[in-house]
């Protein structure tokens, strides 16, 4: 990932929501290049700016709450500034969390101080606290920079700062120094050892010693020295102490003991005590009326993108009290339908100008280039436009409180309460659910979520629930409102059924995610800048990744219609696909008792469902010749119990292309991809076929 147009190497670390990527984006102008760090699918990102002459290039770490390393996030950063190549590391410090926003920089000062420290948010601290920063710098031995990566407040002094540490920093360097009692002989005897392997001059062996005895024993093998590990679990009996605990609470005595003067946090206090922010903190803190409020906010967050995107519901609720001109008036004309129609007559402009010529031609650019092209432009504003909503609430300092408020119970199936996200964006797509997985503790929480969440219902597949349940229970609205509440009680269960899953059976691990997060002392308005800067990256990411792959596969699946045993076909049941579904729709018959006829046109359906979900009624309708999708369902002859047993299958089956596209562009691997593809058709073919029996049993 560098050169030799990189001169300069800075490493940024800072905890999550500290403003590193604000800074990041301030400091290069957006992401340059991006890479994986090496041997994981975590991506690094590097900008580089021009300064002073030199070419100094960012590497932007994980947001990290320590070097305590457990989570993947953790590692990377922790070996990176430990093993990797920079010169120097710049920590970011909010101080608006008081003094124990200093534990961090901390840690990395007892390794190295070939450092800059710059404090972070000054716009806001500079109004409501005091700050001694002189007396800062002299305690940490190093530069401490205040600054506003938004308000463009000590950029300049940061950059001086950086180049300085460069120029004039020392060859050998020392690290911080605390004193930690009965450890020190163990960390005396170590540091022996250490300093006799270790040829980087850049690290402290003292500071390295101490990371190993906070737990990160891997460090020991890294340097071929096993046995230092094993020494330090008899200190630990011999003197009846945790290591781990006793040198975290030994960092903050010491935080505490000598930066308490230096930060007047009165002013924040008198903020926390204000009526509304003090009403914000009890009800979070309120076991039932948190879990309850994090609920509403992100369901009304999910209506409201949906809203703004598609119509929907609002086109539900015209629809419902006969006012359909209305309601398709405002679904033409939302961002989704203008998309839909710009695609629609570039369709239809390219197939008429170019089928006279050549048919199969005409329909490979129209309908598989094209269409491909726009599902994926159809995309990007749900996606943008979710992603904003979910940075509103953590820029406000609202999201670590809605974490906490549902943790205890998530914890219960292996997820931290960040994963209550990825669910409530599930329901309306979820592609960005997927995406929105980003958001996990660890590594191992992120594949959960990646893995669960397609088992949602979104709102394509509510489209096709409505109109099944329609047809299965007419002119009886309890029992159609109880299917579709029971289908999404189904889905939500799934999710959470399937992250404990993966995490027992495929990562082998007991415990859950530990929930550590800074909870804010204040809640502010979000930063319009900070907002867009945090949804757009990951929008691209879709645009980029996902949205590539998902043009490849809606091409091969365009082939797969178009196209049989004999070449072209312009009638889709001598195609590839037909022959396909035909083989689908033999395989499930004899399970849900089907004629012959039903089975293949649903054997069909459900491989094009994989296209798009909304794609089942439609594809229904053309296979029957139906008027609409009433009929077709009822051309069907389908019993009580086959229809809700293939409702349910068609709500849990294979999730739709784009979110096969965004688990693979999210994962990486494509192991996992079919892994979890195939984990989700065996689910929902169980539960379905369990569904069967059952109604069975009750009906007869």
């Amino acid at each position: 990932m560098f050169d030799s147009e990189c001169d300069i190497v800075v490493a940024v670390v800072g905890q999550p929501n500290v403003g590193k990527s604000t800074l990041f984006n301030v400091l290069t102008g957006g992401m340059e290049r991006v890479g994986n760090f090496p041997g994981t699918t975590v991506e690094m990102n590097v900008g580089r700016k021009r300064y002073r002459g030199k070419s100094i290039c960012f590497v932007d770490l994980p947001g990290i709450y320590s070097l305590k390393a457990v989570s993947i996030d953790e590692k990377i950063a922790r070996d990176f500034i430990v093993f990797g190549y920079w010169d120097v590391v710049l920590v970011l410090v909010d101080l608006t969390s008081g003094v124990e926003g200093l534990y961090l920089a901390i840690q990395i000062l007892q390794l190295t101080n070939r450092a800059v420290i710059a404090l972070t948010k000054w716009d806001i601290v500079e109004k409501h606290m005091s700050i001694d920063i002189e007396k800062i710098g002299r305690l940490l031995q190093v530069p401490v920079v205040p600054i506003s990566a938004l308000k463009k407040i000590g950029i300049k002094e940061l950059l001086d700062s950086i180049v300085n540490v460069v120029e004039h920093g020392k060859e050998m360097l020392q690290g911080l120094r605390i004193d930690y009692g009965l450890f020190e002989q163990y960390l005396n005897s170590i540091t022996v050892s250490i300093a006799s392997v270790l040829k980087d001059a850049r690290i402290n062996s003292r500071g390295l010693a101490i990371l190993i005895a906070m737990g990160n024993t891997d460090i020991c093998d890294k340097l071929g020295l096993s046995s230092l590990c094993s020494t330090l679990t008899d200190v630990e009996r011999s003197i009846s102490l945790s290591a781990v605990e006793y040198f975290a609470n030994r960092i903050y005595e010491y935080i505490r003991e000598n930066f308490s003067d230096t930060i007047n946090i009165t002013s924040i206090r008198s903020l926390e005590e204000g009526t509304i922010y003090r009403a914000i903190y009890r009800v979070f803190q309120n076991p039932f009326l948190g879990f309850v409020s994090t609920f509403m906010i992100l369901f009304s967050a999910i209506l409201l993108a949906f809203s703004i995107n598609t119509g929907f519901p609002i086109t539900l609720v015209f629809e419902s009290i006969g006012m359909e001109n209305i309601a398709e008036i405002l679904e033409t004309y939302t961002i989704s339908g203008i998309i839909a129609q710009i695609f629609e007559y570039l369709k239809n402009t390219v197939y008429v100008n170019i089928s006279p010529f050549n048919p199969a031609i005409a329909n490979l650019l129209a309908y598989g280039v094209i269409e491909g092209v726009g599902v994926v432009v159809s995309f990007i504003p749900l996606i943008l436009i979710t992603l904003v909503i979910l940075s509103i609430i953590e820029d406000s300092g609202l999201g670590p409180l809605m974490a906490l408020s549902i943790h205890s119970f998530f914890a219960r199936f292996g997820l931290s309460g960040r994963a209550i996200y990825p669910l409530f964006i599930s329901l309306g797509c979820n592609v960005p659910g997927v995406i929105s997985s980003r958001a996990a503790l660890d590594n191992i929480e992120r594949l959960e979520i990646i893995a669960s969440s397609s088992f949602i219902p979104c709102q394509a597949r509510l489209v096709v629930m409505i109109a099944i349940v329609g047809y299965l229970f007419p002119g009886n609205p309890v029992l159609q409102s109880l299917t579709v509440i029971g289908i999404y009680l189904g889905g939500i269960f799934l999710y959470l059924f399937t992250a404990k899953v993966f995490r027992r059976g495929l990562f082998k691990s007991s415990t859950p995610p530990e929930l550590v997060l800074e909870i804010p002392r204040i809640i502010r308005k979000p930063n319009a800048k900070v907002v867009w800067w945090n949804s757009w990256v990951l929008t691209k990411h879709f645009i980029v990744r996902a949205g590539t792959v998902l043009i490849l596969v809606i091409t091969i699946v365009w082939f797969s219609i178009n196209y049989g045993p004999r070449g072209y076909v312009e009638d889709p049941i001598h195609s590839y696909a037909f022959h396909i579904g035909r083989y689908i729709g033999n395989a499930i018959a004899p399970l849900y008792n089907l004629n012959e006829d039903a089975s293949w046109k649903i054997g069909f359906t459900i491989l094009t469902g994989f296209i798009a979900k909304e794609n089942l009624l439609a594809t229904l309708v053309v296979l029957t010749e139906a008027e609409e999708h009433y009929i077709a369902l009822q051309s069907l002859n389908l019993s009580i119990p086959q229809g809700i047993a293939l409702l349910v299958l068609f709500m849990y089956y294979i999730p739709c292309v784009a979110t096969v596209s965004a688990i693979y562009s999210e994962s990486k691997s494509l192991k996992f991809t079919v892994l979890v593809t195939t984990y989700i058709v065996i689910t929902a073919l169980m539960l379905s076929l369990i569904v069967y029996m059952i109604a069975n049993i009750i009906l007869h």
